[in-house]
């Protein structure tokens, strides 16, 4: 184990634990509280035991290690403006049905003589 392995593990446990608590009082979903419980999981294991790391990269075929960790981050990424793109669309769709509501509510219960 390498002397910053300690480290990275406290750091890990300190974000699972903070996640936890946020999730738990709603600050976001259960499923985004999930997904970064699993990526500070991720971290404090690739930060334990770097070789296991190096080991995963000889066995999917990348050339350095620092590629796949790119190439993780970047469909992370991905994953996550994706789930964001979809949660934007449905508040979308929610706010336009409620302004839609509150239009023809209020056009109902306006006055004859006003509507000309």
């Amino acid at each position: 184990m390498h002397d910053y392995s300690v480290l990275v593990d406290l750091v890990s446990l300190f974000f699972i634990i903070y996640t936890y608590v946020q999730a738990s009082r709603k600050k976001f979903g259960r499923g985004e509280g999930v997904i970064w419980i699993f990526v500070w999981l991720l971290v404090g294991i690739f930060g334990s035991f770097p070789s296991l790391f190096s080991s995963i990269t000889v066995l999917l075929g990348v050339a350095l290690p620092i590629n796949l960790i790119y190439g993780v981050f970047l469909l992370f990424l991905l994953f996550m403006i994706y789930r964001l793109e979809e949660r934007v669309n449905e508040l979308q769709r929610v706010i336009l049905a409620a302004v839609q509501e509150k239009s023809i509510r209020d056009r109902r219960e306006e006055p004859e003589e006003a509507r000309e």
